[in-house]
């Protein structure tokens, strides 16, 4: 009876032991990875953050897909590009039905599968809500504060079986206007106009190298979903704006901004504190693996902007990426990117990645990525290596013949834009006529991917309601 017993319980040792980890992916939607405390901001906003990565993997130079949440969390739930899942149209993006999501892959290897999201572009209109469990896009434009409690709820509620969460917040992102102590964490020294200006929502989209003008008008655009959204277009025309009632900001407004995306970097930093000790007071972290990672990043003002649509360029795609609770710890400067986080999942999951997938799984000994490929929302696509960045734009992504304008483009017509960023880190002086075998090396690689992918020209459904159909043919979307 006592070796029975025994046996017995090695059997459930062994099946303990052998269960696949509760997946966790975190998206801080717009941070930007070196205003974060790893990535050497001197305001030092993420403590927790740091703390995961000095614990698990931080990968140094880790990029999103594209410079826009809609476009950058297909690619991060997807493992694949965007235009091989819809037809890259901001007008009418939508995930398709076939398209395979993380949660639905996990979900037929038993885990339980569950997203708190904020809302915003990151909605089940959308198509997030693909293949999960419990899908709440509550709190449009929430904050982590938001939905950190749902999902805290959610968990504490699951029983034996492994579970993928998918928490998601926009404390980092645009307008950088935060009640209570976030609101000024840093700067508080400061009296100025910035503050003021904060308190429209879409201040901001309005700042142009170091001038603010209050009556540029900022247009706005229907999907065909029915979502009202900001049109990035605007963002070629405020370049040429030409405006007597622009009022020009200080270098102390231009940083006082700054303190203000920090401070909400703070705050989503110290929520996620929040939800990971509670994880462990109830007992639910062992077995556990954490990838926080964002979606994207913001200029603020590199480039002359505050915002992140504008260009494809480190301080808009470079993004934090910390893998947390596997064997694995220290640095990794290897190139690695958004696609990544689909196969590094399914891999710690014991799941057969899709064929289609794009990414690596990251904590494999593989060979590393050499090239960050990624997609804009106004038409440009770009080559990121570990010393340049090639740029080509000025086309939609859905031009048929898109790959033959990159192949025939002179490279001095102002199509493309080449960076070293050995000696130009923030990417100021394009240096594509100085580089021209450089240059035509990162084309020959664009046109080698772009030629590679099976693009889709799926759009999604045209809404229904026959007042918003009316909006839409006399703004000349329908």
């Amino acid at each position: 009876m006592r070796s029975c017993m025994l046996v017995l319980g090695l059997l459930v040792a062994c099946t303990e032991e052998a269960r696949p980890p509760n997946l966790i992916l975190v998206s801080i939607d717009g941070l930007r990875a070196d205003r974060t405390g790893i990535g050497g901001n001197p305001n030092a906003p993420s403590p927790v953050l740091d703390r995961l990565a000095s614990e698990g993997v931080w990968f140094s130079q880790a990029f999103s897909q594209s410079n826009e949440s809609l476009y950058s969390h297909s690619s991060l739930f997807t493992g694949r590009y965007v235009s091989e899942l819809a037809a890259a149209d901001y007008r009418t993006f939508v995930l398709p039905d076939e398209a395979l999501l993380l949660g639905e892959v996990l979900g037929l290897y038993g885990y339980s599968t569950a997203a708190f999201v904020a809302g915003g572009h990151v909605r089940a209109e959308y198509g997030f809500d693909q293949g999960t469990s419990v899908f709440d896009d509550s709190y449009d434009f929430g904050t982590f504060f938001h939905k950190v409690p749902q999902a805290l709820d959610w968990i504490e509620d699951q029983a034996r079986e492994p579970y993928f969460l998918i928490l998601h917040g926009y404390d980092c992102h645009r307008p950088y206007l935060h009640g209570g102590p976030w609101s000024h964490a840093y700067g508080s020294d400061y009296n100025g106009r910035v503050d003021r200006l904060l308190a429209s929502r879409r201040s901001t989209e309005k700042v142009y190298n170091g001038v603010y003008y209050p009556d540029f008008p900022l247009n706005h655009f229907f999907h065909q979903g029915g979502d009202r959204i900001l049109d990035p277009e605007g963002y070629r025309r405020i370049n040429t704006w030409t405006s007597a009632k622009g009022v020009p900001l200080k270098e102390d407004d231009i940083e006082h901004l700054r303190d203000h995306y920090d401070g909400g970097v703070l705050a989503a930093d110290l929520q996620i504190g929040r939800f990971l000790s509670e994880l462990e007071q109830l007992d639910k972290l062992d077995n556990t693996v954490v990838i926080l990672t964002s979606d994207h990043g913001e200029d603020l003002h590199d480039h002359g902007y505050f915002n992140h649509r504008t260009n494809l360029v480190d301080s808009t795609t470079k993004v934090p990426l910390v893998i947390w609770g596997t064997d694995a710890v220290g640095r990794r400067d290897d190139l690695a990117s958004a696609i990544d986080v689909v196969p590094t999942m399914l891999a710690l999951a014991g799941a057969k990645p899709p064929a289609e997938l794009r990414g690596r799984d990251l904590l494999a000994d593989v060979a590393p990525a050499e090239i960050v490929f990624q997609e804009g929302v106004l038409g440009q696509i770009s080559a990121r290596t570990a010393t340049h960045r090639l740029t080509f734009s000025g086309f939609s992504l859905t031009f048929p013949h898109y790959a033959l304008a990159l192949e025939a483009a002179v490279l001095s017509s102002g199509h493309f834009e080449l960076y070293d960023l050995r000696s130009d880190p923030k990417e100021l002086q394009n240096v594509v006529t100085e580089q021209p075998k450089v240059a035509e090396q990162l084309r020959g690689e664009l046109l080698q991917w772009r030629r590679g992918m099976v693009q889709s020209d799926f759009r999604g459904e045209q809404p229904t309601d026959p007042a918003l159909k009316a909006i839409l043919k006399a703004r000349g979307y329908w």
